[in-house]
């Protein structure tokens, strides 16, 4: 698989849109899709930037494409077993950011889950 479609995959899978990680890139909307559908190859200063862009728009991206370059799960070693809720109860304030950001954008992705829940949610307070 070529670099332009792992990183497609990764901006797929994390819901970054391509207009807000071209403008924090500092490159066209057009040059990034150029990109993503392997016409068109960036510079490695480029290319930095626009991991340091994804991971920025929706943490965890980059350590994912990472992950497919390698072509091996990251999350194993780092996990070492734990399960999910261990995980989010060891989290320090920076990192429960980060998920409550992961599980936002997922939320807003997937249909279903938004439709469940949308009754009444402007009117939700969080606790």
């Amino acid at each position: 698989m070529q670099i332009c479609q792992l990183f497609k995959e990764a901006m797929d899978r994390y819901g970054i849109q391509s207009k807000e990680l071209a403008e924090l890139a500092g490159i066209s909307q057009n040059h990034l899709s150029q990109f993503r559908s392997g016409r068109k190859w960036i510079s490695p200063e480029v290319f930095a930037a626009l991991l340091e862009g994804m991971d920025r728009l929706s943490p965890g991206s980059r350590a994912y494409f990472c992950q497919l370059l390698a072509q091996k799960p990251l999350l194993q070693a780092e996990n070492n077993g734990n399960n999910l809720r261990e995980l989010i109860e060891a989290a320090d304030e920076e990192e429960i950011d980060e998920i409550l950001l992961i599980i936002g954008r997922k939320w807003k992705q997937n249909a279903a889950i938004t439709a469940r829940y949308s009754v009444n949610v402007d009117n939700a307070i969080a606790v």
